[in-house]
């Protein structure tokens, strides 16, 4: 009984993670085709965020670029913040790195949705997608695995 929990666990945890990454695929794929409009970064850091495990205690610390820039559609002024669709936390180095693309008052281009012009990004791919489409595929097959061998040995 406790396998089939198990196995349940990790297949809904799948799930989970191939509705994420196909969600964030599906949002910057749409992106591609949304309007480009000058914009222009209004402040670019890099805000560390730690995470304690309760049950082990483990801290985990990591690091999210964030980029706030404006655009202007027809006469309107907007602020956004998404770099990306996906993931948006990373180790320092990465996070850096895409921060330092973005520095302070440089000229950017902005894609925003034309069907809700405050929804934009700055760039129209979806990081980390493909790794939740990699972890939901694992986690939902040794889940499935776990179960079917759970189900034969009750």
């Amino acid at each position: 009984m406790l396998g089939l929990i198990i196995g349940f666990s990790l297949l809904l945890t799948g799930v989970v993670f191939l509705i994420i990454g196909l969600v964030a695929a599906k949002r910057a794929k749409a992106a591609q085709s949304w309007p480009t409009i000058p914009g222009r970064v209004l402040s670019s850091q890099v805000i560390e965020h730690e995470s304690t495990d309760s049950e082990h205690g483990t801290t985990t610390v990591t690091y999210e670029p964030r980029v706030e820039y404006e655009y202007i559609v027809m006469g309107q002024a907007y602020t956004a913040k998404r770099i990306a669709f996906g993931a948006n936390r990373f180790d320092y180095k990465k996070a850096e790195e895409i921060a330092a693309r973005y520095p302070v008052g440089a000229q950017v281009n902005v894609r925003y949705n034309p069907d809700k012009v405050k929804d934009a990004t700055l760039e129209a791919n979806a990081a980390g997608g493909k790794l939740f489409l990699i972890l939901g595929g694992v986690f939902g097959a040794v889940g499935l695995v776990t179960m079917v061998i759970s189900l034969f040995s009750l």
